[in-house]
């Protein structure tokens, strides 16, 4: 089973607009193997496209952070709330289709609250000097936990439903 056996790539594209006008993220729909299929990007922040340019930094932290936080989701069959190597906020939400894992839906790229941007680690990776992480880092919006559990839940419920859709098309 494919998440695009689900609904079409268009509607997780919509769910992928939805996630960051509402919260502000870069909102990605992943598929089992870990490949976001829906063409649609949204930044929520000027310091994620300049790390996602460096294919060293997406390795090292885009990359690395999404494939153990997807496999925790997958395991746990829970929303998973952590952070990135960079300090920022990642949100993944399994998606099953009975016990068929087939992908993941979240959102990333907001600062926690009493969180650090970690300039260090964006200069040895993405090659961003500390100025620039800096200046980059200026429009990082901010998220408290609270609000990272809402938009997880949110994720979570919009995901069901596309599930319920799913589901009663098949029945029917």
């Amino acid at each position: 089973m494919e998440m695009t056996d689900i609904c079409p790539a268009t509607a997780w594209a919509a769910l992928e607009e939805d996630i960051h006008r509402r919260f502000g993220l870069n909102a990605r729909i992943y598929d089992s193997k870990g490949f976001s299929f829906t063409g649609h990007v949204t930044w929520g922040n000027r310091l994620c496209p300049a790390v996602k340019a460096s294919p060293q930094a997406v390795s090292a932290i885009c990359s690395l952070a999404q494939t153990a936080m997807a496999a925790q989701a997958r395991d746990s069959r829970a929303a998973v709330i952590d952070q990135c190597d960079a300090g920022l906020y990642k949100i993944c939400v399994p998606v099953f289709a009975g016990d068929d894992f087939v992908g993941v839906a979240g959102g990333c790229g907001a600062l926690p609250q009493d969180g650090e941007i970690e300039s260090f680690l964006l200069e040895k990776s993405a090659g961003l000097s500390e100025d620039q992480t800096a200046e980059l880092s200026l429009d990082v919006p901010v998220m408290d936990e609270a609000a990272a559990a809402e938009a997880a839940k949110y994720i979570e419920e919009r995901v069901a439903a596309l599930l319920d859709a799913y589901r009663a098309k098949q029945n029917s």
